[in-house]
């Protein structure tokens, strides 16, 4: 995104201090684009699509600055390593790495000899305003909420305008043929979120009450792929849900999505403080057991194929769609844990090759709190799948989206 993005501002800041050129670099990293993890490959159509589409859309918006956006295929060391044969290097910014592969490719920039510089662009929060919050982690989220909620003086910063200029500098490789895939798809999917729209219908007064469904236009904001692809600001929408207030009211629900706001900063945290751990088996907690390791209920679970219709639609859905809600997310990974007695990793990296709005933090952090090796103290969580169906598509209007007019009886 151009709005908000402290790393472009800084960008610039620094290329003007030394009177050089700002480059913006987009990496299609192969650790995304081209391995596998239990066998299963990292990314999916719906994720690469929107990757794709949305650094399209920046490149031309970074133009309209006099900003090149190059694009190449290959880690991030390498690509630079490619540029450092043609250009002097004063600076290279970078965000704060989330996990463990961001941390390990940032070091390989650092071993270049060339300065690399980090900022938070992602976060609700500076990490030096939420210091007695990150001190006390890993804690559960109720503890690090309270404790950011009860300090009135720490809120987000507001969202910055970009008003820079830069001066283009041509590309030195092609573009890879990955850049390519997205042409057969409808590009207005891609132009913009539909967050002002969604505002606008005054569904955010209902967020809360309506956040669970199945399915349906405004039961939910929808913003988790724009904000897990960078393209929209969460400093943003925070204050959007304050503006918002201050025209419809306060409640409950408007509350609520920056008490989700809030999760996803948990999970961040988090995941940046246990690093390789948030990956194990036993996560932090210890403890977690595997009875089964049979890969075909792994299959069954995948492909939608399980008899369970509450479950196969929303595995139905996922596998065509590349989302899934809230609580549709929920149910499959309980089943797949607790009824299935699967390894809940395989979940998490099936999750992480179907999702157009993959983030790893929040990804990987809900499985492992869903499994009870994350950050909850009281253990996994188990949902009776027949009453969450019926409580939340009790005329089988979601199942036979998915499934057809005759979904399957539920069976246990």
């Amino acid at each position: 995104r151009v709005e908000d993005n402290p790393s472009l501002n800084l960008a610039l800041e620094t290329a003007g201090q030394s009177s050089t050129d700002c480059i913006a670099l987009a990496c299609l990293e192969p650790r995304r684009w081209e391995h596998h993890q239990f066998g299963l490959a990292r990314t999916g159509c719906a994720w690469k699509c929107f990757r794709v589409n949305t650094l399209i859309r920046l490149r031309t918006e970074l133009l309209k600055h006099g900003i090149s956006l190059w694009i190449g295929a290959g880690e991030p060391s390498t690509l630079v390593g490619q540029i450092r044969e043609r250009f002097t290097i004063s600076a290279i910014i970078t965000d704060l790495p989330l996990a463990t592969e961001e941390a390990v490719e940032n070091r390989r920039l650092q071993n270049l000899g060339v300065k690399v510089l980090t900022t938070q662009s992602d976060e609700l929060f500076q990490a030096a305003n939420i210091n007695s919050a990150l001190e006390q982690l890993p804690c559960s989220f109720t503890r690090f909420r309270k404790t950011i909620e009860k300090d009135e003086s720490v809120v987000p910063a507001h969202p910055v305008k970009f008003s820079g200029l830069g001066s283009p500098v041509a590309q030195i490789w092609l573009d890879p043929p990955e850049l390519y895939e997205a042409r057969y798809f409808e590009k207005q999917c891609y132009e913009q979120p539909r967050w002002q729209q969604y505002l606008e219908s005054g569904a955010l007064s209902t967020y809360k009450k309506t956040r669970n469904a199945l399915e349906g236009a405004n039961m939910s904001s929808r913003l988790s792929a724009w904000l897990a692809h960078g393209c929209l600001s969460v400093r943003q929408v925070w204050h959007d849900t304050l503006e918002y207030e201050e025209s419809y009211g306060v409640n409950e629900s408007t509350y609520w999505l920056r008490f989700e706001l809030l999760w996803r900063e948990f999970f961040r945290w988090y995941s940046r403080l246990i690093g390789s751990i948030l990956f194990t088996k036993t996560g932090k907690n210890g403890g977690y057991e595997v009875i089964n390791s049979e890969s075909v209920l792994f299959g069954n679970w995948c492909s939608g194929n399980t008899g369970i219709d509450i479950i196969d639609a929303a595995m139905r859905e996922l596998r065509q769609t590349g989302w899934l809600s809230n609580r549709g997310r929920q149910l499959v990974a309980s089943h797949l844990i607790y009824e299935y007695d699967l390894d809940w990793r395989l979940g998490a990296a099936w999750f992480e090759s179907q999702l157009v709005d993959f983030d790893v933090a929040s990804n990987w952090g809900n499985w492992a709190y869903i499994a009870g090796v994350g950050a909850d103290p009281r253990g996994g969580r188990i949902f009776n799948l027949e009453s969450q169906a019926e409580r939340y598509d009790p005329k089988k209007t979601y199942r036979d989206r998915w499934l057809g007019p005759s979904p399957r009886i539920f069976e246990h």
